[in-house]
C-alpha cells in the first residue's frame, strides 16, 4: 500500500566476532549475535560468559523490539559505572538496530585506561563488531481471519494480492475461511476496506 509505511526494522542477519588491537596491553573483543527475545538474549549472553570465562569483563548491551515493545538492558559487568554497557548501548541506538546483542569481552593487560579510555574502548569495540555484519530488514507481521461466501472470491484474492498478504491456512465448505498473514500496518486499513467493499458481509479479526 504506497499511502501506509510498512512496518519493519533492522536488524544483522549473523553473529559476528571481531578482536580490535591491543589498548595498553588490554584485549577488546566485539561480538554481535541477533536475538528474537529477551530470554533469547540472556540465553546467548549467558552462552558468551561460559566461553570468556577466564575474561576480566564480558560487558554488554542488547536491544529487542521497536517502539513501546522495546526491551533493552546493558551491564558494566564489574567495570566502572557508564564506562562499558552505556556505551555499548549507544552504540547500537545510533546502528539503527534492534533484536540484537552486542557483547565487549575484556582481558586485562595490566594497566588501567580511566574512564575516557574505557569509554573509548568499549565505543570501538562495539562499533568494529557491529560494521562488521550484515545486515537486514525484517517486516512485522499479524494473523488475520475471515469467512466469506464465495460470490466475494474475485474481491478477497484482489485485496489479499494488493496488500501483500500471504494466505497461510484456508477451508472450504458452505463457504470459505481463509486466514493471512500480513504487515501489521496494513491491518486496520485492511479491515475497513474488506467490510465496506463487502457491504458489512465479511469481518476480518486479528488471531493467532
Amino acid at each position: 500500500m504506497d499511502s501506509i509505511e510498512k512496518e519493519q526494522f533492522l536488524t544483522v542477519k549473523s553473529s559476528f566476532v571481531v578482536e580490535i588491537d591491543k589498548i595498553k596491553g588490554s584485549r577488546f573483543i566485539g561480538r554481535v549475535l541477533p536475538v528474537g527475545s529477551r530470554d533469547e538474549a540472556e540465553l546467548e549472553l549467558e552462552k558468551v560468559r561460559k566461553s570468556f570465562y577466564d575474561a576480566t569483563h564480558n560487558c554488554f548491551a542488547y536491544k529487542v523490539g521497536l517502539g513501546k515493545d522495546e526491551i533493552s538492558r546493558y551491564s558494566d559487568d564489574g567495570e566502572p559505572s557508564g564506562t562499558a554497557g552505556k556505551p555499548i548501548f549507544s552504540v547500537i541506538e545510533g546502528s539503527g538496530l534492534t533484536n540484537i546483542l552486542v557483547v565487549s569481552t575484556r582481558y586485562f593487560g595490566g594497566t588501567k585506561l580511566g574512564t575516557g579510555g574505557l569509554i573509548k574502548a568499549y565505543t570501538e569495540s562495539a562499533k568494529a563488531a557491529i560494521e562488521g555484519c550484515e545486515r537486514k530488514v525484517v517486516e512485522i507481521f499479524s494473523n488475520m481471519e475471515f469467512s466469506y461466501h464465495y460470490d466475494d472470491t474475485s474481491l478477497v484474492m484482489s485485496m489479499i494480492s494488493r496488500y501483500e498478504a500471504k494466505i497461510i491456512d484456508e477451508k472450504f465448505s458452505d463457504s470459505a475461511s481463509v486466514k493471512l498473514r500480513i504487515n501489521r500496518a496494513f491491518v486496520e486499513k485492511f479491515k475497513e476496506e474488506l467490510f465496506d467493499k463487502s457491504n458489512g458481509k465479511i469481518e476480518a479479526a486479528l488471531c493467532f
